[in-house]
């Protein structure tokens, strides 16, 4: 429990401090970063390994996707419900998958990198000239402590 309270405290400290669209470019890193370690895993036949790093990363996309806001996002809204919604059947897919895993693994990491660069762009366009504090967030999407969102118009609001 120790380790839990203090990457909590991490992420309290973060949400107070990092931009919002950091915040998400930071949670595709921890969803890319999950996937590469799975794709080992599966590798090295580490299934209960492969399985526990799957679920992070869905997770992780499950609270992207419960934080869209679809009163403010019109249609970028339904595209990133439909990105998520296929992102996590694919990844759960992977773990019914013997032989095609890891290069299931390599197509999903492709497609986040996709999202998670255009994130960056807006994030580095929102921060120029202004604090994390100032950046305001695009309109489209919100999120609470264990998510958050992708997309040129989201709108993420993260809270502690």
């Amino acid at each position: 429990m120790p380790h839990q309270t203090a990457q909590y405290q991490a992420y309290s400290i973060a949400t107070r401090t990092v931009g919002k669209t950091r915040q998400v470019v930071m949670l595709y890193d921890g969803v890319i970063r999950c996937l590469k370690q799975a794709e080992i895993a599966i590798a090295e036949k580490r299934i209960e390994e492969r399985f526990k790093l799957l679920q992070r990363a869905s997770e992780i996309i499950l609270g992207l996707q419960n934080s869209i806001d679809f009163d403010k996002g019109g249609e970028v809204a339904m595209t990133l419900h439909r990105f998520y919604t296929g992102i996590s059947v694919r990844i759960l897919s992977v773990n019914f998958k013997k032989t095609e895993g890891q290069a299931l693994c390599k197509s999903i990491i492709e497609e986040l990198k996709q999202m998670r660069d255009v994130w960056d762009s807006i994030d580095r366009t929102l921060d120029a000239g202004k604090s994390p504090a100032e950046n305001p967030a695009p309109p489209a999407q919100t999120a609470q402590p264990s998510s958050a969102a992708a997309s040129g118009e989201a709108n993420v609001s993260l809270s502690a």
